[in-house]
C-alpha cells in the first residue's frame, strides 16, 4: 500500500479512479433497490491525499461506473461536488466524516430532492426516503474511506493537503473514536435493518403462500360442492321422467337449496329450455315458443355430447340473464336411455358469492383475491383491485432490479419498474388460477421507516460518540498537555499534574523533571565549552580560508580563487573603461626537469617561479595564481596595453637568468617560460573562459615556435592608451 500511494499524484489518481470505477459496477445490494456503494471511497481518499483537482477527476470516473448501472445523471453532479467539498474541508483542517455529515445535511439531500422533483418522474412521496438513502450511503463510503486513510502512514495522509495548523492529538483521538463508533453503528444498523426486512419478507411470503393454498382449496371445494350438486340433481331428473310440470317444481325447490346458483335451467336434447329457476324466466315469449336455445353454449355441448359434468370459463349471460357467470352442467338421461342424454341440467354460479371465500382470509383488509379461468379472464377480483369480471387479465412482472425473494407484480401501471403488489399463486385442478395479493407500498414504507430510524440513530450516535470520545481524549491527553506546558517554559508557574493522572504519565513527568535538572547543571559547562570551541573554530576557519584560496606549494592564489576573482576585476575595469591583460605562463620542459633532477627539484622550480612572479607583478590589483601543474595565470587589470608585452618579456629574461639550486646536486637548474597573453578592453567578455581561450591559443603558438617566448594579442583598436588618456 505504501508503494501504491508513494507514486506520483497523477498515477495515484488513475489507480484510485480505476478501483472506484470497478467497485461501483458491483454495489452491495440490500433490500429492494437499496444498494451500498463502495467505490466512492476512492475519491474520499483522493480528496484527502491529492487535493481538489484530482478528487473531482476521480469522482467523475467513479460516477461513470454508477451511471452504467443506474442510468441517472445526478451522479455526475452530486458526487464530484461532494469530492470538491471534502478536499476543500481537508485544506481547512476539517476531518472527512465531519465534512461529509455537513455536506449531506446542507447540500446533498436538498440538492438531490430538488433534482428528483424537477428532472425525474419519481413519486414525490418517495423522494425523502431516497434522499435519506443517498445520505446514509454517503456516510458509509466516507466512513470507509476515512478508515482506510487512518491505515496509511502519517506522511501519506498529509500528501497534497495544506491545513492551517498542526492537528491536535486530542482532536485526532476524538475523531478516530467517533469514526469507528459511528461506522460500526451504521453497519450494525444496516445489518439489523436488512435482517428485519428479510424477516418481514419471509413472514409475508409464507403468509401469502399459506393463504393462497387455503383459498384455492376453499374455491375448489366450493366448485366441487356445486358440481356434485348438479351431478346429483341430474341423476334425480333422470329418474323423475320428462314431465315439465314436475321438473319445474323440482328445479324451483332444488335452487332454493343452493342459493349460490344465480339461475338454473333444464334444456332438452335440442337445447330448448323446458324449466328454469327463478320460474319467472319461463314467462319469456322466446322460451315459451321454443325459439330460445342454448345448444350453441359450451356448457351444453360439453355435457350433452361428451356426457360429463362441466365447469365453464367465465362468460356473459345472454337472454336468460345478462350477468357474468360460471356455468356448471351435467347430462340428464331419460328413463331407459342411459347411453343417450335427453338434455342437461345447468346452474349459473353467482360470481359475487366468491366474496365469501375472499372473506375467509383473516387478512382480508390487507390482502386481495384474484381468480381467473383457464382462458385468463377474470372471474373474481377483490373490490380494491378495481378489475371487472370477464376482463382479460393483464399483468407484468415487476421489481426485477429489486433484491427480494418475494414475487412482485403490476396490474395497473404495467411499465412502471416499481412494483404494485406482492403475490402468491395457486393453480386449481380445473386450471383456474388464484392469486393472493398484498400491496407492496406498506413494505416499502416499513423499509423507509427503518432507514429513517437508522439515520436518526446514526446522527444521535455520532453526537453521543463525539461527546464521549471528547471526554476520553481529554482524560488521556490532559496530563500530557500539563507536562508539555510545564517543560515548554520552565520559568513560568504551571498547574500541578492532576492526581488522577495515569501511573505511566506520572513516571514520565518525574523522569522529565530529573532530566531537566541534569540538563540545567550541564548548561553552563556546555556554554563555556562552546565559547572555547567557537574561538578555536574561528582560527581554524581563517586557516581553512587561506588553504581554500592559496596553493600549498607556491603560496600563490589557486585556480578556484582566480576564477572567482576575475568577475569583480572585470566589472571594475568595465565601469572605468580600462583594459585587462590575461596571461598564461607555462615552464618549458618541466617534465624533463622532474625526470632528470627529481620531483624535489621540480617543486623548487615552481616555488622560484612563484617568487619571481610575485616580485614582478606586485600591484594590489594584480592577481597572480598557480593555474595547475607548471602553468601560472596572471590577471592584470587597468594595464597599459602598449607595455604588457614588454613587461612580460622582461620577466621571461629574468627567469632565464635566475638559476635554481638543485637539492640533489651541485649543478643549478636553468628555466625558461612560454607566455600566451591577451589584452583587451574589459567589455570584451565577462567570462574568463573567453579570455583564457585566446591566451591559451597564444601559449600554444609560443611553444610551437620554439618556446621561451611571449605571444601577445591586442583584441581591438579601442583599447585606451596613456596618450589617449
Amino acid at each position: 500500500m505504501l508503494s501504491f500511494f508513494s507514486a506520483s499524484p497523477p498515477r495515484t489518481a488513475i489507480m484510485l479512479a480505476i478501483c472506484g470505477f470497478l467497485l461501483n459496477l458491483y454495489p452491495l445490494p440490500l433490500f429492494a433497490n437499496v444498494q451500498l456503494i463502495l467505490g466512492n471511497a476512492a475519491y474520499v481518499i483522493a480528496a484527502v491525499i491529492l487535493g481538489p483537482r484530482y478528487a473531482v477527476a476521480v469522482a467523475l470516473v467513479c460516477a461513470a461506473g454508477l451511471f452504467l448501472i443506474w442510468d441517472t445523471m445526478h451522479v455526475f453532479l452530486l458526487f464530484p461536488l461532494e469530492a470538491l467539498v471534502l478536499a476543500l474541508a481537508k485544506r481547512r483542517g476539517v476531518y472527512s466524516l465531519y465534512a461529509g455529515v455537513g455536506f449531506w445535511l446542507l447540500i446533498g439531500m436538498p440538492l438531490f430532492y430538488l433534482y428528483g422533483l424537477t428532472l425525474t418522474t419519481l413519486p414525490t412521496t418517495h423522494l425523502p426516503f431516497i434522499a435519506v438513502k443517498q445520505a446514509i450511503n454517503g456516510l458509509f463510503y466516507i466512513g470507509l474511506g476515512a478508515v482506510l486513510l487512518l491505515m496509511l502512514p502519517a506522511q501519506m495522509q498529509n500528501t497534497g493537503s495544506h491545513t492551517k495548523a498542526p492537528v491536535r492529538f486530542s482532536d485526532k483521538l476524538t475523531y478516530s473514536f467517533t469514526l469507528f463508533i459511528s461506522l460500526a453503528l451504521l453497519v450494525a444498523a444496516l445489518l439489523f435493518s436488512e435482517f428485519f426486512i428479510a424477516r418481514q419478507q419471509m413472514l409475508i411470503k409464507k403468509n401469502l403462500q399459506d393463504n393462497a393454498v387455503h383459498l384455492s382449496q376453499s374455491t375448489f371445494d366450493y366448485l366441487r360442492e356445486h358440481q356434485t350438486a348438479i351431478d346429483q340433481g341430474a341423476l334425480w331428473l333422470s329418474m323423475m321422467g320428462d314431465e315439465p310440470e314436475k321438473q319445474q317444481d323440482w328445479l324451483t325447490q332444488f335452487n332454493k337449496g343452493y342459493p349460490a346458483f344465480l339461475t338454473m335451467l333444464i334444456a332438452n336434447d335440442r337445447g330448448n329450455i323446458v324449466a328454469a329457476s327463478p320460474a319467472a324466466r319461463m314467462m319469456d315469449d322466446a322460451i315459451q315458443k321454443g325459439e330460445y336455445s342454448v345448444a350453441d353454449r359450451h356448457y351444453f355441448q360439453e355435457s350433452f355430447y361428451n356426457q360429463k359434468s362441466f365447469i365453464s370459463p367465465v362468460f356473459l349471460g345472454r337472454g336468460f340473464g345478462s350477468d357474468p357467470i360460471v356455468a356448471i352442467s351435467a347430462p340428464v338421461y331419460g328413463q331407459g336411455r342411459s347411453s343417450h342424454p335427453s338434455g342437461i341440467l345447468e346452474g349459473s354460479l353467482d360470481l359475487n358469492r366468491f366474496v365469501l371465500i375472499d372473506r375467509q382470509n383473516r387478512h382480508h383488509s390487507e390482502q386481495f383475491l384474484l381468480l381467473t379461468d383457464d382462458s385468463n379472464r377474470v372471474i373474481y377480483a377483490s373490490a380494491p383491485l378495481n378489475i371487472p369480471p370477464l376482463s382479460e387479465f393483464a399483468s407484468a412482472k415487476s421489481g426485477l432490479e429489486y433484491r427480494t425473494s418475494l414475487q412482485l407484480i403490476n396490474l395497473h401501471d404495467l411499465k412502471n419498474p416499481s412494483p404494485e403488489y406482492i403475490y402468491a399463486e395457486e393453480l386449481l385442478p380445473n386450471r383456474w388460477r388464484l392469486l393472493v395479493l398484498s400491496p407492496f407500498a406498506p413494505l416499502m414504507q416499513l423499509a423507509e421507516t427503518q432507514f429513517l430510524r437508522t439515520c436518526i440513530l446514526l446522527i444521535f450516535s455520532m453526537v453521543v460518540s463525539f461527546y464521549l470520545a471528547r471526554l476520553i481524549s481529554r482524560m488521556l491527553t490532559g496530563s500530557l498537555e500539563t507536562i508539555a506546558n510545564e517543560f515548554s517554559n520552565p520559568s513560568e508557574q504551571r498547574l500541578p499534574l492532576p492526581a488522577d493522572a495515569p501511573a505511566e504519565v506520572q513516571t514520565l513527568y518525574q523522569t522529565l523533571k530529573a532530566s531537566q535538572r541534569q540538563l540545567m547543571s550541564h548548561q553552563l559547562e556546555l556554554e563555556e565549552k562552546v565559547a572555547i570551541r567557537t574561538f578555536e573554530l574561528e582560527k581554524a576557519n581563517q586557516k581553512l580560508q587561506a588553504l581554500a584560496e592559496r596553493d600549498a606549494l607556491t603560496g600563490l592564489y589557486n585556480r578556484r580563487h582566480a576564477t572567482a576573482g576575475f568577475a569583480p576585476l572585470q566589472a571594475m575595469c568595465e565601469r572605468s573603461g580600462e583594459a585587462i591583460a590575461v596571461v598564461l605562463l607555462d615552464l618549458d620542459f618541466f617534465k624533463a626537469i622532474n625526470d632528470n633532477h627529481g620531483h624535489l627539484a621540480g617543486d623548487e622550480c615552481l616555488r622560484q617561479m612563484a617568487n619571481l612572479l610575485a616580485q614582478n607583478f606586485k600591484r594590489d590589483s594584480d592577481l597572480v595564481a598557480r593555474y595547475g601543474g607548471e602553468e601560472f595565470l596572471l590577471i592584470l587589470p587597468m594595464t597599459n596595453a602598449l607595455n604588457v608585452e614588454h613587461h612580460l618579456n622582461l620577466f621571461r629574461e629574468r627567469l632565464a637568468k635566475h638559476p635554481v639550486n638543485n637539492p640533489s646536486a651541485d649543478e643549478p637548474i636553468h628555466m625558461s617560460v612560454s607566455v600566451g597573453a591577451v589584452v583587451a578592453n574589459a567589455s570584451f567578455s565577462d567570462s574568463l573562459e573567453a579570455w583564457l581561450k585566446v591566451a591559451d591559443d597564444n601559449l600554444y603558438q609560443a611553444k610551437a615556435e620554439g618556446r621561451n617566448r611571449v605571444i601577445c594579442t591586442l583584441i581591438n583598436d579601442e583599447i585606451p592608451t596613456p596618450e589617449a588618456k
